[in-house]
């Protein structure tokens, strides 16, 4: 507003360029400037220059970045050769192009016979045997080099660092020297502790031996810093920390327990430091170069895949966010990345100022183009807070905001056309008690290594409006000491503190006064609300207390879209039986389970809609009447045209609006319509791509947000919560575990160190990181570590007025004392960076305080303790003993038993069931089952001996392609399934038959290609083929059942009866008997095949008396037919 009303020079509004981080917040800030004009013209009414600007707040350019990139390159696309009608492709649309993309790209290379970069990727990576990550591989890197200003030029840097011919000493390398100067800063900790260690236990008597133990330490560790080769370290690196004894009447037994604990903490530190310099320099160099190899294929598929991805999405007329952020930078800066275009100063003389929120959340090629535009950065104001840059896992780069940070002055300092930094520390949004817990906990644990910076007076946080005093601590900490199952406990402890709050009134600020806490005040911040927003909902529903989740509900998981889905896919498919019986039993319809049950008992055949159609139900001929409509109306009519028919003939939008939470119902119905309107302004239109679309969504995990209702208790993620505030913060899940699973990634990337591969043993296909992934692992770690503090930082100032957090652990007296035990040293430093989980760094703050008693009678207090300005409750709750589950007392008395019931118990515990062998024996057997029963004796006789298990690895296809005998087998008995007998006189007619099944798909090609035709030809100019080919009656796989007696199965069977199974390969129906013929392929000799047989003798016999009681005829034959003697043998 001071540019617009100067009265020298005054400013028009489109000659501001204002960027924001999103298009929400572009909104808001366009109605906040609105207001301030209407405030400033009714004040000054005859100033015109004001009322033209309220013309031109609309032609003002307020958008996020990616929707200016998109202005431009539309003004601009003539020089850029891509189509000025462009339009932004949602994640979705991306997501199914890039998964075609990717199929097709590994596809032709794993086809192509020139792909030596493929294969040597994928040996050197060990992925032969499963290549289901390299989709995932490929677009990590693609995505990471996105974010450079020269993508291509990044991944050819990257190769580059990989060559490492002539190099002798892996330390001369990058990623040496970055482990080594990792490992050296640690050093120079860890001697700084053990220093001040000496220093206490000097001024004790009666030391001399454990001074001694930690003085021998020091001096290894000061060693070993001195070491400067990357050898020298590996030769070094054992340690003899020796045994440090202090006397057990010590002078300070506290002194004692805080020098254990460095040392200690010292000893586990550096184990895990030195583990990476487990190798000398040839081996680790070795590695590099293999790894190298693996590089060259990997970034030949990023290659690849870029240039597939562009021409797919070029096809469509579509560009990505990335697209709009790199063709920005081609049009500002040109191909080459180097000084601003004439473009660029066109567009740049449009603005007089560029105005950009959330920097801290930028990457390299956005602060690029803000650099191109911009006069030398002299009209650039730049609005950012790096203690709240969450979004690296977005690529956003925090290192560019603190590079200015560090870099500009104070106004009063700064030279004309130098970057000034004006610090911006006034909250407006929390209270006095929650500013004061947030400067306690980040003074505290706030370094340049474990958040970015010193957080320091300036960095501090003061009150921006005045506000009243609360009358009760506005912070509180509870440490849970839990019993068993840490997140229900900690959920039961919140929900309950939350019942009291809203039970007793506790009060929050409205404005100039206060008033008692309502359920919409209250939210409950977790850090990943997948794995525990479960328990917390039920500990608040339970409690009759109203939730939801902030994070939004998946929209295809609701009652209300569940039905509309199965209602869409009835209309495209009715023969679909889940889903017509699921819109069928929705109250749209209300057909109830014996409704259901009476129309298919009408009609057993075929789909439950062909059901539908012969029922005589009423309910049954509406529901068809309203399909028919709707499947009509299917043919013609848009996507969202048949979404309002749906709902206009259904009346289903006011049904559920109608229901419990129908507010929240009706607008899950309106987003998932509106979701359907942007799905139709894609390529693909139909209703049948719709719901494809939707399957897919499902498939791999995404989900369709919707919101919540108003009047309950919210709970969401701590990243969702970034820009919202609330009255009273549960922050909860403080001793969650960091998530490190990111650093074992197949491949990892760095802007600097570039991409880190995997090394394999050729020998044993064991696969570990090479140098370059432990010194990108390390570094990622290290920025981690700074991100969770950052996110720490947002949940805890989303607080206005009260920030309520809890800590809980089965190990909580461990836990408190070996943070009472470190803080005394370093102030905590090394523990803030060594951190497992947040609540250490709240923990830390916290029991320092005089408040903590609670926490001190626990783990020990430490030897300096602070008070500040507001007070803290700090309480630590007793766990709830195993016998008061659920506030009901278990009685501990004996309880005498009635007279007689001890008999009866022992009575009915000896019972022995009758038919014990029945329950034992399957009621169910097969004939081929049977074939080793007679052998049963002779092998119980010789399994005394217990017998080792043998596992036959399978053969790579590409080492073996011999077919076994299973496999020949089964194709000679497919064949003789479906050949025609009567046209087997000949081996060229049998194969004929066998390229006629081959063509007709009742062989696959493999199959076709192993039946020996010769064998089967020899077969059917025997006596018995004879028959079947002149026409003799047959049966062939004949499948039968029937009821045998259980005496042939076993003892204590005599008196059951079993169901018997069985299928017969083929059987002669003759007017003299039945024969029973057996096909056997098994590999027999003529010494053999006696032996073969008879261990088929009882399967035989088993299927003649199956047919004899079938068909009431005598066997006259029993045979079986070896193809690899070609010989009939009788049974």
């Amino acid at each position: 507003m001071t540019y617009l009303t100067d009265p020298n020079d005054p400013a028009n509004l489109d000659e501001f360029l204002m960027i924001t981080y999103t298009k929400a917040a572009a909104a808001e800030l366009r109605g906040k400037i609105a207001r301030k004009l209407s405030e400033k013209i009714a004040q000054e009414p005859e100033k015109t220059h004001l009322q033209r600007q309220m013309q031109r707040l609309y032609l003002a350019k307020i958008s996020t970045v990616h929707g200016f990139c998109g202005d431009i390159l539309r003004e601009y696309a003539y020089r850029l050769d891509i189509p000025a009608d462009f339009r932004v492709a949602d994640e979705n649309e991306c997501r199914e192009i890039r998964d075609r993309v990717l199929e097709d790209l590994l596809n032709r290379a794993y086809e192509s016979e020139d792909a030596p970069e493929f294969r040597a990727f994928i040996e050197s990576q060990g992925l032969g045997r499963d290549d289901r990550l390299v989709p995932q591989i490929i677009e990590k890197v693609y995505d990471s080099a996105r974010c450079h200003l020269n993508p291509q030029g990044w991944l050819r840097e990257c190769l580059r660092l990989l060559e490492t011919e002539g190099t002798q000493d892996a330390a001369q390398t990058l990623w040496g020297k970055s482990l080594m100067d990792d490992l050296d800063e640690y050093l120079e900790s860890q001697i700084s502790v053990f220093r001040q260690c000496l220093r206490q236990m000097e001024g004790c008597g009666g030391l001399e031996k454990p001074i001694l133990n930690i003085s021998d330490t020091l001096h290894q560790l000061e060693a070993l810093r001195k070491k400067t080769t990357w050898d020298e370290i590996v030769a070094g690196r054992e340690m003899d920390y020796g045994r440090l004894v202090f006397p057990k009447k010590s002078a300070d037994p506290e002194l004692a327990e805080r020098v254990k604990a460095a040392r200690n903490a010292c000893k586990a530190g550096l184990e895990k430091k030195l583990r990476g310099f487990a190798d000398d320099s040839a081996r680790i160099l070795a590695d590099l170069r293999q790894s190298a190899e693996g590089a060259r294929g990997l970034v030949w598929l990023v290659e690849q895949f870029s240039q597939d991805y562009r021409r797919a999405k070029r096809s469509r007329r579509i560009l990505d966010f990335s697209d709009l952020e790199q063709y920005a930078l081609d049009l500002l800066v040109g191909k080459s990345r180097g000084t601003p275009t004439t473009a660029a100063a066109e567009i740049g003389s449009r603005f007089r100022e560029i105005l950009v929120d959330e920097y801290q959340d930028s990457n390299a090629v956005q602060d690029a183009i803000f650099d191109a535009l911009s006069r030398k950065r002299r009209n650039c104001f730049l609005v950012g807070d790096v203690k709240q840059s969450i979004y690296q896992f977005r690529l956003a780069d925090p290192g560019i905001f603190l590079e200015k940070y560090k870099e500009y002055v104070s106004p009063e300092k700064a030279q004309p056309g130098e970057g000034r930094k004006v610090l911006l520390s006034h909250n407006f949004r929390s209270g006095a008690e929650v500013i004061e817990g947030v400067n306690q906990v980040f003074t505290a644990c706030m370094t340049p290594k474990v958040g970015g910076l010193y957080y320091t007076e300036a960095e501090a946080l003061r009150e921006g409006v005045p506000h009243g005093r609360l009358p009760d601590p506005g912070v509180e900490l509870y440490a849970l000491e839990t019993v068993s199952d840490t997140y229900a406990e900690e959920a039961a402890f919140a929900a309950g503190r939350i019942q009291e709050m809203l039970e007793n009134g506790t009060l929050v600020r409205d404005k100039e006064s206060l008033r008692p806490v309502r359920p919409e005040d209250i939210v409950i911040l977790l850090r990943s609300p997948g794995s525990a927003a479960g328990y917390f909902q039920r500990a608040l529903e339970s409690r009759g207390i109203r939730c939801a989740t902030g994070a939004g509900t998946d929209l295809l998981q609701t009652r209300e879209v569940e039905t509309l889905r199965s209602l869409l896919q009835a209309v495209q498919n009715p023969r679909q039986d889940i889903p017509l019986l699921s819109i069928l039993a929705s109250p749209v319809f209300g057909f109830t389970a014996d409704d259901l049950a009476k129309i298919r008992a009408g009609q057993t055949k075929g789909s439950f809609y062909d059901a539908l159609l012969d029922s005589q139900e009423p309910k049954a001929a509406e529901f068809l009447r309203v399909l028919n409509v709707l499947r009509r109306e299917a043919r013609y009519s848009t996507l969202t045209g048949l979404l309002e028919k749906c709902l206009a003939q259904t009346r289903m939008d006011s049904l559920f609006a109608a229901m419990p939470g129908g507010e929240t119902r009706t607008e899950n119905l309106q987003t998932f319509f509106q979701y359907a309107c942007d799905f139709e302004n894609g390529t693909h239109r139909s209703l049948a791509a719709f719901l494809d679309h939707l399957d897919r969504m499902q498939e791999q995990g995404l989900v369709v947000t919707g919101g919540a209702g108003g009047d309950c208790v919210s709970i969401m993620s701590i990243h969702k919560s970034k820009g919202l505030e609330f009255p009273v913060v549960f922050l909860c899940n403080l001793s969650r575990r960091f998530n490190q699973e990111d650093l074992r990634a197949q491949i990892l990337c760095d802007k600097e160190l570039g991409l880190g591969l995997s090394a394999v043993d050729r020998k044993t296909r064991v696969r570990y990181p090479s140098l370059a992934k432990r010194a990108i692992a390390v570094r990622m770690a290290a920025q981690s570590i700074s991100e969770e503090m950052r996110v720490l930082y947002v949940a805890m100032t989303r607080a206005k007025d009260r920030l309520v957090m809890t800590y809980a652990s089965q190990t909580l007296e461990k836990d408190l004392r070996t943070i009472a035990l470190r803080r005394d040293f370093d102030g905590g430093e090394l523990l803030c960076r060594e951190a497992d989980c947040m609540g250490d760094w709240v923990l830390l703050a916290a029991i320092g305080r005089i408040e903590a008693g609670a926490l001190h009678a626990i783990g020990g207090r430490p030897e300096t303790l602070t008070h500040g300005e507001c007070l803290w409750r700090i309480e630590a709750p007793k766990p709830q003993k195993p016998e008061t589950q659920a506030g009901i007392e278990v009685p501990k008395e004996t309880v005498s038993m009635p007279k007689g019931l001890e008999e009866e118990l022992k009575a009915a515990l000896s019972f022995r069931y009758s038919h014990t062998a029945a329950t034992r024996t399957p009621s169910k057997q097969t004939a081929t089952g049977r074939k080793g029963r007679q052998k049963d004796a002779e092998a119980a006789e010789s399994a005394g001996n217990a017998k080792t298990l043998e596992r036959n690895w399978r053969q790579p296809d590409f080492l073996s392609r011999q077919a076994s005998g299973k496999t020949y087998g089964s194709a000679m008995h497919a064949a003789l399934q479906y050949i025609q007998y009567e046209s087997c006189g000949s081996s060229e007619a049998v194969s004929q038959e066998i390229q006629r099944l081959v063509e007709g798909r009742f062989l696959t090609r493999e199959q076709g290609s192993l039946v020996r035709c010769d064998q089967l030809a020899r077969f059917f100019q025997s006596e018995i083929g004879a028959k079947l080919r002149s026409g003799t009656r047959y049966l062939r796989e004949f499948k039968f059942s029937i009821l045998d007696e259980g005496r042939h199965y076993g003892e204590g069977l005599e008196e059951e009866q079993v169901l018997l199974q069985g299928v017969v390969d083929c059987a002669l129906l003759e007017e003299d008997g039945i024969t029973i013929l057996d096909f056997k392929t098994d590999r027999v000799t003529e010494e053999t095949v006696a032996a073969a047989a008879d261990r088929y003798r009882l399967q035989v016999e088993t299927y003649a008396d199956a047919l004899t009681r079938i068909y009431e005829m005598p066997v006259k034959a029993r045979l079986l037919y070896f193809f690899g003697l070609d010989k009939f043998v009788e049974i």
